[in-house]
């Protein structure tokens, strides 16, 4: 028979499709630590303390979707944000603040920076994973 009219068949295995990259930026070690070790299992998560190293990581790395602490020093979570928004490679990677400033104001201020999603501190792990999927799937 003239192998011509079989479909191909490989040996070869399928590729992997990379994992989603997320940056999590927070001067307290511990949410750092949690959120990495919560995300990990569906994501390549990376981290930074601040938000200089922060937007440096993310210059670097391209993630597809940034936690960032609001208060912070050096720089906070809302100015590394509005940094990032004048950066080609940065502007459309959405953005999760975590706080605990929960006033009104604080809210809009961080959603005018350009947050997709702004939650409260202490952060609740099915909460924030279903924010994060959201934010995934919508910037897609």
């Amino acid at each position: 028979m003239n192998a011509s009219f079989y479909p191909a068949t490989s040996t070869q295995p399928r590729a992997e499709v990379a994992p989603r990259r997320i940056l999590v930026v927070d001067d307290e070690e511990g949410t750092r630590r949690a959120i990495a070790i919560w995300l990990s299992v569906d994501y390549d998560v990376i981290t930074a303390a601040d938000g200089i190293e922060g937007l440096e990581v993310a210059a670097q790395n391209l993630p597809d979707l940034v936690i960032a602490d609001v208060w912070m020093p050096r720089a906070d979570g809302v100015m590394m944000v509005r940094r990032m928004k004048q950066i080609d490679a940065l502007r459309h990677v959405p953005v999760i603040f975590l706080t605990g400033q929960t006033s009104v104001q604080s809210t809009v201020a961080g959603i005018s920076a350009g947050a997709w999603a702004y939650l409260p501190k202490p952060i609740d792990p099915d909460i924030l994973e279903r924010k994060v999927r959201g934010a995934l799937a919508r910037h897609a």
